[in-house]
């Protein structure tokens, strides 16, 4: 048994790695046709375009390794129910369970190392993707600053700080705003909610400070305040790309330091455990791939095994996404909208593993 292990196990890493190879190189391409025009236009050296697309690779990979893993998985089967192997197996007392456990496990050892790899590598590449981005393909003309729920932006005199933004609503949350002259700030508002309208931010539930030379203070309630600040909703977008790219852990710390503040955390929730859950659906595509190879008999080439791999890959990845913009919502529990995908894909492909036994 240790040696079918295995052969199996060389046979599909040998394939896994020429699917990997094949899907990076794919988006590689992707990514240098769409981002090579913007490097010429800021005229970037060598290294900066190289170091960019280094680190682009720890990205790529986490991303396919579900549709290697099919593919691979496919293929694998395919080739021993091309050479009759797997019927000689099957004939000889070994069940298809047993010669799918190896699969099954190198799949659970790659979801770990792709879990630890999200937590440790991926934060640091994305980091240094955008530190290019923002120095060298984008010019941060007034100043805006995204470091977890404190988001800090200048514009001319006026310097704002939000603790939250809300991609949901599209508003801004625990809102000070000072207005400086020189060092020195002439007022200071201080606002529940703010949200983009034609004339500009509008502050609700502010309260305005007036600083005067003379050290005196007046505080002025208004129910609203618009400010015709040029802070868009695209340049907000960072804020969700920020928290985009957290790993696990990081994600549970900043939703912990959300609740304190008495804010809403359940799309965040739902992120964090989509975190947890998305590595580990090369498990469920081993699960998936191994009936559709064996079903298709002789029949199973590349060609075939790319396009069952891609079919199935987009079901899940599609049906995923819509649960878990689900739990973002509060229409399912985050913990059940982030595994819910997974939960069942998998048992589709043990109730079809089933049936081939019978």
């Amino acid at each position: 048994m240790r040696i079918l292990t295995r052969a199996i196990l060389a046979l599909f890493f040998r394939l896994l790695g020429l699917c990997l190879g094949a899907f990076s190189l794919i988006f590689l391409v992707i990514e240098f046709l769409d981002k090579m025009r913007r490097f010429s236009r800021v005229n970037a050296d060598a290294a900066t375009i190289g170091f960019y697309f280094l680190n682009k690779i720890p990205e790529i990979i986490s991303q396919v390794i579900p549709f290697g893993v099919l593919l691979a998985t496919i293929l694998t089967l395919g080739i021993l129910v091309r050479n009759n192997e797997l019927t000689a197996l099957r004939s000889g007392g070994i069940s298809l369970h047993a010669i799918g456990r190896p699969l099954l496990a190198a799949a659970l050892l790659l979801s770990v190392l792709t879990f630890i790899s999200n937590e440790l590598l991926l934060p640091v590449t994305v980091r240094n993707i955008r530190d290019i981005e923002e120095t060298k393909l984008k010019k941060n003309e007034y100043g805006a600053v995204f470091r977890q729920h404190n988001i800090w932006y200048r514009d001319g005199s006026l310097v704002m700080r939000a603790e939250l933004f809300d991609p949901g609503t599209k508003n801004l949350k625990g809102i000070t705003l000072w207005n400086k002259k020189g060092h020195l700030p002439q007022t200071r508002t201080e606002a529940e909610a703010g949200s983009l309208t034609t004339g500009g931010w509008q502050f609700s539930g502010a309260r305005v400070w007036t600083f005067h030379d003379d050290a005196q203070v007046e505080v002025s309630p208004a129910a609203t305040v618009v400010i015709p600040l040029r802070l868009t909703l695209e340049d907000l977008k960072k804020v969700t790309d920020y928290t985009s790219n957290m790993g696990f852990f990081e994600l549970r710390r900043y939703a912990r330091e959300l609740k304190k503040g008495g804010y809403d955390v359940t799309r965040y929730l739902a992120d964090m455990h989509a975190r947890a859950a998305l590595p580990f659906s090369a498990c469920v595509m081993v699960l998936l791939g191994m009936p559709y190879a064996v079903r298709s008999g002789r029949s199973v080439s590349a060609a075939l095994g790319i396009g069952q791999s891609l079919g199935i890959g987009f079901a899940y990845f599609v049906i995923n996404a819509l649960l878990i913009s689900l739990g973002h919502n509060g229409l399912l529990p985050p913990l059940v909208a982030a595994w819910a995908a997974n939960s069942i894909f998998a048992l589709v492909g043990i109730w079809l593993m089933l049936t081939l036994e019978q």
